[in-house]
């Protein structure tokens, strides 16, 4: 049996062992959170008939959710559910604080967002933290559909990221994915850039107006060519967490004033709100190449491309 966490943290496994041999009536149920615990964005439901209060992580609302079946496997095999979520319906707005969630998943709001579930176990109808709960299934958001009514998200399990065949010569420095960097600074800085958005920003094409860490700095031409753009979600902003990519930035004069201009691959949903909507800006996460010198060995251009 998993380990029965109380709600004060304390492991109550022998006892609800004890009480399931003595055959003791248990009510149960099930507890999701989608997102971090630290995240106020986050999501507690239950699909118990009342909302249940689990101590170690607050309160899970009554929700119409459903979950797939689970299935353990052997070793590192990931395995994967699937959770059907029913959210009330709320009209689309611009901003991604109050706008329907079935408007956010259908954007791909959701997409790798962690979810973690647990069995909770009531020795009387509403009460999660005598006993507690058992672990039942965590893992990210891989994909999501939205029909009619219902928000259908398919979740792997967190082994999703050691489930790749790797030979044992190209690990660590070697790895392309191991050596990944995101959030990169531009040249000549330590910390990425963060930026108020410039009125006259559309959905594909934003004004900035740097404020940290060289206030009123603008940046030479393509800069961030490749880069990204990633929206803070703090301070109400209508576009928190939602990020882009970035074909060119330049320096050019808008309404007499000099900005940072970042065109996008893609248009956002919405064009962000001047005064309000912040962002960070990434330069191109450095994968095969750091002048030369990324992974400590010279660099050799392609002879196909010459790059």
């Amino acid at each position: 049996m998993k380990k029965v966490i109380s709600g004060s943290g304390v492991d109550t496994t022998p006892t609800v062992i004890a009480a399931l041999a003595a055959k003791t009536y248990f009510s149960l149920a099930t507890l999701y959170l989608l997102g971090e615990p630290e995240d106020p964005a986050a999501f507690y439901l239950t699909d118990y008939e009342t909302p249940l209060v689990y101590n170690l992580y607050g309160t899970f609302k009554r929700a119409s959710i459903s979950r797939g079946s689970i299935k353990s496997k052997i070793g590192l095999s990931v395995s994967n559910t699937t959770l059907r979520w029913s959210p009330p319906y709320t009209s689309p707005t611009s901003n991604v604080n109050t706008t329907s969630p079935y408007h956010l998943a259908s954007l791909g709001f959701y997409d790798n967002w962690p979810v973690r579930m647990w069995t909770v176990y009531m020795p009387t109808p509403g009460d999660a933290n005598t006993y507690g709960c058992s672990e039942l299934f965590g893992g990210r958001i891989a994909s999501t559909k939205v029909s009619r009514g219902s928000i259908t998200f398919t979740v792997n399990s967190f082994l999703d990221v050691v489930n790749q065949m790797v030979p044992t010569n190209t690990i660590e420095l070697l790895n392309t994915l191991a050596g990944f960097r995101g959030a990169v600074p531009p040249p000549g800085l330590s910390v990425c850039p963060q930026f108020n958005v410039h009125a006259g920003s559309s959905a594909i094409q934003i004004y900035g107006d740097c404020t940290s860490p060289t206030p009123g700095q603008i940046f030479s031409d393509n800069t961030f060519r490749n880069g990204f753009l990633v929206f803070n979600s703090p301070g109400g902003n209508t576009l928190g967490r939602v990020w882009a990519s970035i074909i060119s930035s330049q320096g050019p004069t808008v309404g007499g004033v000099q900005v940072n201009d970042f065109v996008l691959y893609q248009p956002l949903p919405w064009p962000p709100t001047a005064g309000v909507d912040t962002f960070f800006v990434s330069a191109t996460s450095p994968i095969n190449k750091d002048d030369g010198q990324y992974f400590g060995f010279p660099y050799v251009p392609n002879p196909e491309t010459g790059v």
